[in-house]
């Protein structure tokens, strides 16, 4: 329960930080933005429902839905209001690199703590846990539950930048080291036992 109270305000805080770069949203972002702009839907409207079909599928595949996973939403998405109002908007690109920077680490950590509570994680995250339940690498399993939100949605026209390639290789890698360093083995995954003999 601890590491799921840390790890909520600190996600919005990397994702207010993120918009606030302007250098690109987070691949699920992507998908929103564009099913939005596709079909003139409102972005509030379409979130839940696109979230609901990532926890549909990454359930069928395995992964663990909590109530975490519905209180998180509910939780986080205030919290980013609240941390974008108290943000600059830099225009020096260096800052807003920085800020992109530091959004990818903080959030990929946050990740990382909501995956070992074990109490239920975001629609990416189920959807990746899923994959890793069939044999997918960490790696890999979070570049195609990032990927294909970001491929999909840039087809719909959602909102890609620099910083949306840049989070969704990142990301990745990072999990799979907050993962070694907070000692959680995902199913069948004992590369990473054996990374710690």
């Amino acid at each position: 329960m601890l590491r799921v109270a840390v790890a909520w305000p600190l996600i919005a805080f990397g994702i207010a930080l993120l918009l606030q770069a302007h250098l690109g949203v987070a691949p699920f972002d992507v998908l929103n933005t564009g099913v939005a702009n596709a079909f003139d839907v409102s972005f509030s409207i379409v979130y839940p429902c696109v979230a609901l079909i990532f926890f549909a599928v990454g359930a069928l595949l395995g992964g663990r839905i909590g109530w975490a996973s519905v209180l998180g939403t509910f939780v986080i998405g205030p919290l980013i209001v609240v941390f974008r109002d108290l943000m600059p908007e830099p225009d020096p690109l260096l800052i807003r690199f920085a800020m992109l920077t530091l959004a990818t680490l903080i959030l990929a950590g946050s990740v990382c703590l909501v995956i070992t509570a074990e109490l239920g994680a975001g629609p990416t995250e189920v959807f990746m846990l899923g994959l890793i339940n069939h044999n997918v690498p960490i790696v890999w399993a979070r570049w195609i539950s990032d990927g294909l939100p970001l491929i999909v949605g840039a087809m719909l026209g959602g909102a890609v930048g620099i910083g949306t390639i840049i989070f969704a290789v990142a990301l990745g890698p990072l999990i799979k080291i907050g993962l070694e360093l907070l000692h959680y083995v995902p199913p069948h995954q004992p590369e990473l036992t054996q990374a710690q003999a």
